[in-house]
């Protein structure tokens, strides 16, 4: 009959004609016979001649008569069109018990843009309903003009923003009770989350003060609780993403809110939600897995790298020692990196893991259904960048473990591998080393000249506000000038890395503002690094790729609420921190539960009555004297410094590394640092 009507349309000439065909059927029709008709219609024309009827005559009736619709074959059989009529009509809710079902190999323009906007309105409010769901979705199926579309739960899930609509929310009631923090925990829970079944597991698995006052002063004002249909087929795999989800935000809320001594607890939970969710992951789909036997990968071996790993060059140097981690047992599987083309911090050093860690660039390196594939298949192989959990059921900050690692790593002896895998690409192609010898031409250098490459954390580069944030790990240029002077006065050159925002440097002999000049390139960025007699820096991303090339390194104005990824020929000069009181923080306290988890931030280091000042022009000189010796090609006797004594006043085994102190600054401040009290 569907046929027969859409052939009758098709000869019809006039519109009055074509409009009284379409009012008869749906007039004398009763409800399950137009209900049908359209569906039918819809299935075999794929035309849109009813949709406007159907809405009008079905949809009022669609409540009452839901039992019906919903029941089988009709839900099987024709599940896009009855989908679509029920967005159609405004039947959101229900259609997200239907997902799972869904076709997407044969979804047409009009279906697609309907969950278009079901996408769209999702993801500007509530999303969790619909990213629990993404690993339902045949993503190789949906043409490419749709899927940014679709696709914008994963991509706010991967930068962290699919609570987004709680934190609106919460940041709303902070208007009007400014006390409201993300600290401490128990209260936070209850403040933050709209799922009340998500908040009360929470709130038992954590064993968290339940704070009913809080729930019931939220329901007084109208709070409506989030939940997934109680009759959706899936509910309680949702409801287990859903956990992860938010055991994944705390992650990172704990830390930044002073309160980074969570995360052990917090990420076990998250770990424990994983290992239940890995019993339900989705087989690959023909495509995906056509593409991991390509690179000799099962699914179930697989460990998801987010685009977290990849966005800052400090990460791709935490990545370093994370498969560092894997050479030596400490982690199974096989790694895959997600990455955005336009979030890779610096190609050239992300394209040294290769051949050990394959990096998934959306659109270049594999196709999209591919990458978005593997990113819904987050809650079931994904790896927190946040958390190390060890198998005899420790946990901690991932940081902590890294340094842990890394001190391993280079007490045997294992050298420095990206390092290795830099030099024989330098062999095969020696184009970046041509470059580099031309800047030298360029800038004045002779052969013989050597020079020291220098970063200095700043607001504009990464457009901090002074005095809020994290900008409380920033540093002023002028107290690095003596250093740069004696550097210059030793027949060195400096060259300043960084971005091309950056305060520029006062004019001096043998300096070159390489970070402000059009000469900067990400190739030359890890080139001269490499080709560096030392480097100077702090905590911030920069440092890691010294780090991972063995480059001796003087660390000034550090500050670190977590293990620090430095290695052997690393000294350090800690930014002093200062209660309210005067005294100066020892080595103990900054590596303390108590004290530690402050440095995050200028808001979480004022909680705890800390004050936070830099290193003074003295210790910045003589920590850079201490490793210009170290750096010495002519130098023939030990390599100078502290003995190990430090180390046992420090709390958090491993917690700077493979370096140590600069003797300088350990001995000017050794009766605060060195302190029991």
């Amino acid at each position: 009959m569907a046929r027969l009507v859409a052939a009758i349309l098709k000869k019809g000439k006039q519109e009055e004609t074509y409009a009284f065909l379409k009012n008869i059927i749906f007039v004398f029709l009763p409800f399950k016979q137009a209900f049908m008709f359209s569906i039918l219609y819809r299935y075999h024309e794929q035309r849109s001649d009813f949709d406007r009827h159907f809405q009008f005559f079905c949809g009022p009736r669609l409540d009452s008569e839901m039992r019906w619709v919903l029941a089988s074959p009709r839900s099987d059989q024709y599940i896009n069109e009855l989908v679509f009529f029920l967005l159609l009509c405004e039947h959101e809710k229900r259609v997200l018990t239907l997902f799972p079902k869904i076709d997407w190999g044969r979804a047409d323009d009009d279906f697609l843009n309907a969950i278009g906007k079901l996408t769209t309105k999702l993801a500007s409010g509530y999303v969790m309903d619909l990213l629990a769901q993404a690993h339902t979705v045949d993503w190789g199926a949906i043409p490419p003009q749709h899927l940014p579309r679709l696709a914008k739960p994963l991509k706010l899930m991967l930068e962290h923003q699919n609570f987004e609509f709680e934190q609106r929310t919460f940041r709303g009631r902070q208007i009007d009770n400014p006390d409201l923090s993300e600290a401490p925990l128990d209260r936070y829970v209850p403040e933050y989350f709209s799922d009340r079944e998500l908040i009360d597991t929470l709130v038992t698995q954590l064993e968290l003060p339940p704070h009913d006052d809080v729930l019931a002063s939220r329901e007084k004002d109208g709070q409506y609780w989030e939940h997934f249909p109680h009759d959706h087929p899936q509910r309680p795999l949702l409801s287990e993403i859903n956990l992860f989800y938010a055991y994944r935000q705390l992650l990172l809320t704990t830390y930044h809110s002073g309160e980074g001594f969570h995360v052990p607890q917090v990420y076990l939970k998250l770990n424990e939600t994983q290992q239940r969710l890995r019993q339900y992951l989705p087989p690959p789909s023909a495509r995906l897995k056509a593409f991991l036997d390509k690179l000799g990968i099962d699914l179930t071996e697989v460990k998801l790298l987010s685009p977290d790993w990849s966005a800052l060059i400090g990460h791709n140097g935490h990545l370093n020692v994370h498969l560092m981690m894997r050479e030596m047992g400490w982690w199974k599987g096989s790694p895959l990196l997600l990455a955005y083309k336009d979030r890779i911090a610096n190609k050239p050093f992300l394209s040294l893991f290769a051949d050990i860690c394959p990096t998934l660039t959306l659109d270049e390196d594999v196709s999209a259904g591919i990458w978005h594939e593997l990113a819904s298949l987050t809650p079931f192989i994904g790896v927190s960048h946040q958390a190390f959990a060890f198998e005899d059921g420790r946990a901690m900050y991932w940081n902590d473990a890294g340094s842990l690692a890394l001190q391993q790593w280079e007490r045997a002896g294992r050298g420095f591998p990206l390092r290795d895998v830099y030099d024989r690409r330098l062999l095969a192609d020696g184009r970046a080393e041509q470059v580099y010898q031309d800047l030298r031409r360029k800038w004045g250098m002779t052969d013989s000249d050597w020079f020291v490459c220098l970063h200095v954390r700043d607001a504009k580069t990464r457009n901090d506000t002074e005095g809020v944030g994290e900008s409380i790990r920033n540093a002023s240029l002028e107290s690095y000038l003596d250093a740069v002077r004696h550097i210059t006065e030793r027949g060195g050159w400096i060259v300043r890395m960084g971005g091309r925002k950056v305060p520029p440097l006062p004019a001096m002999e043998r300096v070159i503002d390489y970070a402000r000049s059009e000469d900067q390139m990400p190739e030359m960025d890890i080139h001269l690094m490499r080709r560096a007699r030392m480097f100077i820096g702090t905590t911030s991303g920069f440092a890691y790729v010294a780090t991972s090339f063995g480059i001796p390194t003087a660390m000034v104005n550090a500050l670190s609420s977590v293990g620090l990824l430095w290695s052997t020929d690393t000294r350090f000069a800690l930014k002093p921190v200062h209660t309210r009181d005067g005294r100066m923080l020892s080595l103990g306290d900054v590596t303390s539960e108590r004290y530690r988890w402050a440095f995050p931030t200028h808001e979480s280091v004022m909680r705890a009555g800390l004050m936070v000042s830099e290193s003074s022009s003295d210790e910045i000189l003589e920590t850079v004297r201490e490793v210009l010796e170290i750096s010495d090609p002519l130098r023939n006797g030990p390599v100078p410094g502290v003995d190990d004594s430090w180390e046992r006043h420090v709390n958090v085994p491993g917690f700077f590394g493979s370096s140590r102190p600069s003797k300088y600054f350990l001995e000017k401040y050794a009766r605060d640092l060195l302190s029991e009290a």
